[in-house]
């Protein structure tokens, strides 16, 4: 009898995909409103635990030009970046998460954080560390894929 193995990154991306199963784990597990959002909050989780980047949002004329352009870093107060990275830590933890670079999506509901996503590899919106930080959020990613140990994460603008 031959047993069955998922690869773990698998298990990862089919518990991301399911949208609004991950929201209503975290209304009822974290506490947090769900909706839609515009803001991504990048976490390198490397071997020995998580770095936080600064967040990615929509640049404000991405309406006029009818593409989407994205910008880092988004400057969030201090109390909100917090909430963010218990929330991010949580979700990573309860998904056991292998190392790679995640994006936390996520809104603003009055002065709360509104829960979106989490998408389990560096998303479009990692367009924007390109030039900005060191490593980029693609370059994280494939570290963390390799093994390659990452120690910091610098901004430059």
């Amino acid at each position: 009898m031959s047993e069955t193995y998922q690869f773990s990154p698998q298990n990862i991306y089919q518990a991301c995909n399911d949208i609004s199963g991950r929201r209503l784990w975290v209304e009822q597990n974290l506490g947090y409103p769900t909706g839609e959002g515009n803001f991504w909050l990048p976490i390198v989780l490397t071997a020995k635990g998580p770095l936080y980047c600064e967040a990615i949002g929509l640049a404000a004329d991405w309406e006029k030009s009818h593409q989407l352009k994205y910008r880092q870093p988004v400057h969030l107060s201090d109390i909100w970046r917090q909430q963010l990275y218990q929330l991010g830590y949580k979700l990573l933890q309860s998904l056991s998460a292998p190392p790679a670079t995640y994006l936390l999506q996520f809104g603003f509901e009055d002065l709360l954080i509104v829960f979106d996503r989490l998408w389990p590899f560096p998303a479009a919106p990692a367009v924007a560390s390109i030039g900005v930080q060191t490593p980029d959020l693609f370059t994280c990613h494939w570290y963390c894929l390799i093994g390659k140990p990452i120690f910091d994460v610098t901004i430059f603008i």
